[in-house]
């Protein structure tokens, strides 16, 4: 029998006091994300790189879980930091294709995205932040915070990379609201986009005004526009479309066997699983993924802790995020823009950076005591 300080017990222990129903959720995303890899690249060919992926998230979960809360909180500035001097790395000893300045080339065909591990760096600082502090009440308390996710935005955008750095604006968003930060200040931060979004579209590059144009009259582009600009979008909703209430079966899709539809594997591995399961098995699918935010969120609302209750909740807007962009650009709700889907598109760093935060929110849930004396959500004495 295992002594009462053996690895196994010690490990029951720490699932017991974490957010341990996170594990069986992810498990059944990263199955489902086989599966549709296995699709894409044919039923005679076991997606082994894939496999070499999901490994990843369990490596990278275990050393986030390894690492204690109270490290992860002391720390948070310094891992702010190393993230903006990975995001600057980029410029420096980065890897460009098809103009975009995004990856570092670490040899034997293994790529590092720094803009995906900046996300822990927003979640961490945002949570200090707003942990150390009594609830905000006025727009110029949130310029600190803001500063917090503008820098790192600004440095993806430039890459440049729209959905990556789009993706970074919820975690303010979210953080900012569950800190307590009222309805009256919250409004202006939607408020404002609005009124700047004329200035933005002018601002933005060539491709990617091209990109929402097309996206704006999707019902009614030219045979030319379809063949170039719009092609991604068309053959992502040809592909949703024809997979009706229950699909074509796996492997079977006419988009996906006969190529027709670009970054199947990656950011448009939703029209895929639409084509091949239908309606049903889509709703199935954004059911099975919803559970992750939707228990981290579910999790996060029982910790007394402000620090642990804004990363876990932070985490779950990450995912929440990623899968209303990722399967809104496929449906065409939103305009074409690059970004995976975590655990079940191809892109590492994404599948890396996820299990990370997992093991980041397993951490948290899993410290003995809170954090802070000083509790954020509460009023200035």
């Amino acid at each position: 029998m295992a002594a009462s300080g053996s690895p196994p017990v010690r490990v029951w222990r720490f699932l017991k006091r974490t957010d341990w129903p996170l594990l069986p959720v992810t498990g059944m995303i990263l199955l489902a994300g086989l599966i549709m890899q296995w699709s894409i690249g044919g039923a005679d060919a076991l997606p082994k790189g894939h496999m070499v992926r999901m490994a990843a998230v369990g490596v990278t979960c275990a050393i986030g879980a390894s690492i204690p809360a109270r490290l992860w909180r002391s720390q948070a500035w310094l891992v702010y930091a190393g993230c903006i001097g990975f995001l600057l790395s980029v410029f420096v000893i980065g890897d460009s294709t098809n103009n975009a300045r995004r990856w570092i080339d670490l040899g034997g065909g293994f790529k590092l995205q720094p803009s995906e591990f900046a996300k822990l760096g927003i979640i961490l600082a945002l949570a200090r932040w707003f942990a150390s502090r009594p609830r905000p009440r006025r727009m110029t308390e949130l310029t600190t915070p803001a500063l917090l996710t503008v820098v790192p935005f600004g440095l993806i955008l430039i890459q440049p990379d729209l959905g990556t750095a789009l993706s970074t604006v919820p975690l303010f968003l979210a953080l900012a609201w569950l800190a307590g930060t009222p309805g009256r200040v919250m409004r202006w931060f939607f408020i404002l986009p609005v009124l700047l979004a004329p200035f933005a579209f002018l601002a933005i590059q060539d491709y990617q005004r091209e990109r929402i144009e097309t996206w704006w009259r999707q019902d009614h582009l030219s045979e030319e526009e379809i063949a170039d600009a719009g092609y991604h979008l068309w053959h992502a909703k040809l592909a949703i479309g024809s997979g009706g209430w229950t699909g074509h079966g796996w492997g079977q899709g006419p988009e996906n066997r006969l190529d027709r539809l670009p970054e199947r594997h990656n950011d448009f591995i939703f029209p895929v699983i639409a084509e091949e399961f239908g309606f049903l098995g889509s709703l199935a699918f954004l059911f099975l993924y919803s559970l992750l935010p939707v228990t981290a969120f579910v999790r996060a609302s029982r910790y007394r802790d402000p620090f642990t209750r804004l990363v876990v909740a932070g985490i779950g807007v990450h995912f929440a995020t990623h899968l209303c962009l990722n399967v809104g650009v496929s449906s065409g709700a939103w305009p074409t823009t690059g970004l995976p889907l975590p655990m079940v598109s191809w892109g590492g760093s994404s599948m890396a950076v996820s299990g990370l935060l997992l093991g980041v929110a397993l951490s948290a849930g899993a410290a003995p005591a809170p954090l802070f004396e000083r509790r954020a959500y509460g009023d200035d004495d």
